[in-house]
């Protein structure tokens, strides 16, 4: 019975650890040129990330800036500043990356492909590719923000 219990404790140890390593990405994030912050969060074991704040550009949109870009009609009128540009992420504790999601580029509105990883400093590492052509992708790096 000792033996089960000590089993029991050790599983929920290390699930509990790889939740922690999980939720890493949890947070806010600045893209490297400081053109926008990305909100990282979890819902149902998948993660997400939504725009919180984008620098205004020259014709002085900034919050009232819109999905102008978006394929679908009927979603260009909403603002950027709580959109998702991050879907559907899960997290694979064997290589520490966050993949199978979306990247939805607001700028082109264009979905890719993607991954997310943490580098060796800690910024988070996003690339965003089409199909299977991973190599092909592009990376942008985020700082951790408070």
């Amino acid at each position: 019975m000792k033996h089960i219990i000590v089993l029991i404790f050790v599983l929920v140890s290390v699930s509990l650890s790889f939740s922690q390593d999980a939720d890493k990405i949890i947070g806010k994030w600045k893209i490297e040129k400081g053109n926008h912050i990305l909100e990282i969060y979890k819902t149902n074991g998948l993660y997400y990330g939504k725009v919180v704040w984008i620098k205004d550009s020259e014709k002085g949109q900034g919050e009232n800036r819109l999905d102008i870009k978006n394929p679908n009609s009927s979603l260009e009128n909403r603002s950027i500043i709580g959109i998702d540009y991050l879907l559907s992420f899960s997290y694979f504790t064997d290589k520490g990356v966050w993949k199978n999601g979306r990247i939805y580029n607001y700028e082109t509105g264009n979905t890719y492909e993607s991954k997310i990883s943490l580098n060796n400093k800690g910024e988070l590492e996003l690339t965003g590719y089409y199909g299977i052509l991973w190599f092909l992708g592009r990376t942008k790096t985020y700082k951790k923000v408070n």
